[in-house]
């Protein structure tokens, strides 16, 4: 009779290769959450950058331009990277946001770089703002009650 104590190469293989399968399933599903996670991540914060481009908007648009003070329109423009709020006449110019590409419109879809608001009257607004080739659509109107 042999003996049969101990474990054989063949075995010692088997067992390598099921480890082998279970850590690339494990290190998958680990680098496809990670993934997942960042890009979650990076649409989060293109909405919330959208979002408050939107309400500084809805902020300017909303002053009383009854107030001598507060013109009846204002504009913003895209210019590279930036996103600016003004006078009409360019005049007072702010930087609304920066570091992503804008796209906007007065309607459904992009339009001019510039947009004028007219404080009296109703303003539909489109917003598309980019980063690593991710984007987040706005698609609003801004309007006041008499």
């Amino acid at each position: 009779m042999r003996n049969e104590n101990g474990i054989t190469l063949v075995e010692l293989l088997g067992v390598l290769v099921i480890t082998s399968i279970i850590m690339v399933v494990i290190m998958s599903v680990f680098s496809t959450g990670a993934n997942s996670s960042e890009r979650t991540a990076s649409r989060q914060q293109l909405q919330q950058e959208s979002n408050l481009i939107v309400e500084q908007i809805r902020a300017s648009y909303l002053k009383n331009e009854k107030d001598s003070a507060v013109e009846q329109k204002f504009k913003v423009r895209i210019d590279g990277s930036k996103l600016l709020i003004s006078k009409i006449d360019g005049s007072n110019e702010n930087i609304i946001s920066t570091g992503y590409q804008y796209s906007m419109g007065t309607g459904a879809g992009p339009g001019p770089v510039v947009v004028v608001f007219d404080r009296t009257k109703v303003s539909p607004f489109y917003l598309k703002t980019c980063s690593n080739n991710q984007c987040f659509e706005v698609q609003t109107s801004f309007s006041k009650l008499k």
